[in-house]
């Protein structure tokens, strides 16, 4: 097959936008994260509405370990997708599982928080791009080792818990 010819699926665009918001997160490239919304804003904890903006909150509430990771495993399953007739936007709905190790400081492998992100995308020049994600906190776990303690997120948490 020429793989030029080859063209994904809208609906597998979308899943591997999502796929890819999780890698960039792992791997503490932060500044691609924040470029994944280019044309959006992430919703939860307030409305961050740039790359740098996003990023510099990501900082703020993450702990990020001497690897220039926050040593965690983001898993979105359970994606439904919708387009709309337009096939220029859609919404998508996914579990969320973070599992975190930490080995320098004795914390084993395990799930610190499972959540649902909700997600509306754009169709700009032909690529889908972030709209609006936002995060819905289901079950927490010990957090202790992933957000950061003096960071806003914390401290929401710490006035609701």
């Amino acid at each position: 097959m020429n793989q030029s010819a080859y063209k994904i699926s809208s609906e597998r665009e979308i899943e591997n936008l999502i796929a890819r918001y999780t890698h960039l997160l792992d791997k503490g490239d932060l500044a691609g994260v924040g470029a994944l919304f280019a044309h959006g804003r992430i919703g939860s904890l307030g409305a961050y509405t740039d790359g740098a903006d996003i990023e510099s909150m990501l900082r703020s509430n993450l702990q990020i370990y001497s690897n220039g990771t926050p040593q965690t495993a983001h898993v979105t399953t359970n994606t439904t997708i919708h387009i709309n007739e337009d096939d220029s936007s859609a919404t998508a709905k996914s579990y969320l599982i973070i599992y975190q190790q930490d080995t320098e400081r004795s914390f084993p492998l395990q799930a610190i928080m499972t959540g649902t992100y909700d997600d509306i995308f754009v169709r700009i020049d032909g690529k889908w791009q972030f709209k609006e994600r936002s995060l819905s906190m289901g079950f927490a776990g010990d957090l202790s080792h992933h957000a950061n303690p003096d960071g806003p997120s914390a401290k929401i948490l710490n006035d609701n818990g």
